[in-house]
């Protein structure tokens, strides 16, 4: 029996030796190498979550997204959060109440990244499209009702605005009512000629108005051009050629030899130019005074009848066309005194003649 206890221990020592001989004598064991880019444990909370170790998954993306930070590549973000958010739902250490706490942190600072952002279709677990779900449907009833209490402002404030139009209206409508009624005064002008006012006998000034002014230079006139006149014709009677006239003499031989005429001759150059200053000074004033508008006629009319007639006198110029109408009667303002000079009979004693008459 000794040979067969032996060989029991033989065999014993051969099965726990063999192990130890196939294992290579430079193999080091121990767990893989920690993950250092955001990349590299994105890639192993992955794998992590996959396998079901969401302590492993938090362990590697809570410090890469908190504090609000965001990662550099916005995918790497979306999915850190995504699969941070599931873990950590999923993680049956934490309370239920901290669990959909942190959840729901990570989902919504997915969507405040953008409002119509949606997780992959069965990727993750049940209850993280629950919350997802219950989170979109909180955002979209706020929105809603955001967007509700718009609408009612908005109503609000239209309809103020309505009623502040319609009171608006009413104020128009009074103080049209009240311009229309308003009396205004309706001045009617004719235009004057200027060239009647270089006529001299006092037209101009009488065609201007002033009838005294227009006298007294019409009496000058006529007193110094007719004494002019009439020593020039006495002096022509009384010295001719028949009494001994000589051309460029200021005397005469005749009835009346040596008697002078200087004084006659005097007395009709003064004349003469008392006439033509009296004339010049006539024109003068006449021309400085011109007013080339004279008032025919002044009314107090009411607006609204003004507007009126205005209106439809509009009216038929444009129903007339631009065919076949009669010219428009011109106004009082719009019309002129036009000087016309045309000839006529003239009746002198012995005879007839021609005359001209000034008409305007």
């Amino acid at each position: 029996m000794r040979w067969l206890s032996t060989l029991i221990v033989a065999l014993v020592l051969a099965t726990t030796a063999a192990p130890a001989a196939a294992r290579p004598p430079n193999a080091r064991s121990g767990p893989p190498p920690e993950p250092t880019t955001e990349k590299e444990k994105i890639e192993a909370s992955i794998k992590a979550w996959s396998g079901g170790d969401w302590t492993r998954v938090r362990a590697l993306l809570e410090p890469l997204v908190q504090g609000d930070r965001d990662l550099a590549e916005p995918v790497h973000h979306e999915t850190a959060l995504r699969y941070l958010a599931d873990a950590t739902l999923q993680d049956q250490t934490l309370d239920e109440n901290i669990r959909r706490e942190l959840a729901t942190a990570y989902v919504e600072r997915l969507l405040a990244g953008s409002p119509d952002w949606r997780p992959p279709v069965e990727t993750h677990s049940r209850e993280f499209y629950s919350l997802y779900n219950s989170l979109r449907e909180q955002r979209d009833r706020a929105r809603a009702q955001k967007c509700m209490g718009e609408f009612n402002s908005c109503q609000a404030d239209l309809q103020e605005n309505q009623a502040k139009h319609a009171r608006l209206l009413a104020e128009h409508a009074a103080l049209k009512k009240a311009f229309g009624e308003q009396e205004v005064e309706v001045v009617e002008k004719v235009a004057r000629n200027r060239a009647v006012a270089l006529i001299p006998f006092g037209v101009g000034q009488f065609y201007n108005g002033r009838k005294a002014l227009g006298i007294t230079f019409l009496t000058s006139e006529i007193v110094f051009g007719g004494v002019g006149l009439g020593l020039l014709i006495a002096r022509t009677f009384n010295c001719s050629r028949q009494s001994g006239f000589k051309p460029g003499s200021l005397s005469c031989n005749g009835t009346a030899p040596g008697k002078p005429v200087v004084r006659q001759r005097n007395a009709e150059q003064a004349m003469g130019l008392f006439f033509l200053g009296t004339v010049a000074l006539d024109v003068l004033i006449a021309q400085i005074t011109f007013r080339p508008y004279l008032t025919v006629k002044s009314t107090r009319v009411r607006r609204s009848v003004l507007e009126a007639g205005a209106d439809e006198n509009r009216e038929n110029r444009e129903q007339k066309g631009p065919r076949g109408d009669t010219p428009a009667r011109r106004s009082r303002l719009e019309s002129r005194d036009i000087l016309r000079v045309t000839p006529g009979p003239a009746y002198i004693p012995g005879g007839g003649g021609l005359s001209v008459l000034l008409r305007f």
